[in-house]
């Protein structure tokens, strides 16, 4: 490896770690704030849970290379199937997606259009959802896919955190 395809390797890398931060911040931001909207209508607070937000992540991933429609991933199927895979237990559960291109602010843009959309906000609002997870992806093209997905946990103890 000639010292200019290192440096090119390094820098990408860095880059993508750079990336990654970003988004992950996006994510929780988004979970910050969909726990201030619930608490205003009177709904408790959702605990982050990295093992949901790591599907969220899958599934905004896949949502990003494979530009399917709808929550049912070809080959994942739905979140409930997904969350199965994953080893969460739930007792209900329930995903908002979003897709944008154009804009830099996922954030703002995914929370305003959950919130004027009756079926996303019902599962904002949904008291019995404890667990959630938010994952954020950007493609090449500028675009932001982004996934939560909410959980009402089955049982004490189950792998959530």
């Amino acid at each position: 490896m000639t010292r200019r395809s290192l440096l090119q390797y390094a820098l990408g890398a860095a880059a993508s770690t750079g990336a990654n931060g970003k988004l992950k911040e996006a994510a929780r931001l988004i979970f910050a704030r969909i726990n201030e909207l619930r608490v205003l209508r009177g709904a408790p607070e959702m605990h982050w849970s990295e093992p949901i937000a790591e599907c969220a992540r899958e599934q905004s991933e896949r949502k990003r290379m494979l530009r399917f429609p709808g929550h049912d991933d070809p080959a994942r199927g739905g979140v409930a199937e997904r969350l199965n895979a994953a080893g969460i237990g739930w007792q209900r559960c329930a995903e908002n997606l979003f897709m944008m291109n154009g804009y830099d602010d996922p954030v703002n843009f995914a929370v305003v259009f959950w919130w004027y959309s009756s079926g996303h906000q019902a599962n904002i609002l949904e008291q019995v959802f404890t667990h959630t997870g938010v994952g954020v992806t950007e493609g090449a093209d500028g675009a932001y896919f982004v996934t939560q997905i909410f959980i009402e946990a089955r049982v004490p103890g189950i792998r959530v955190r």
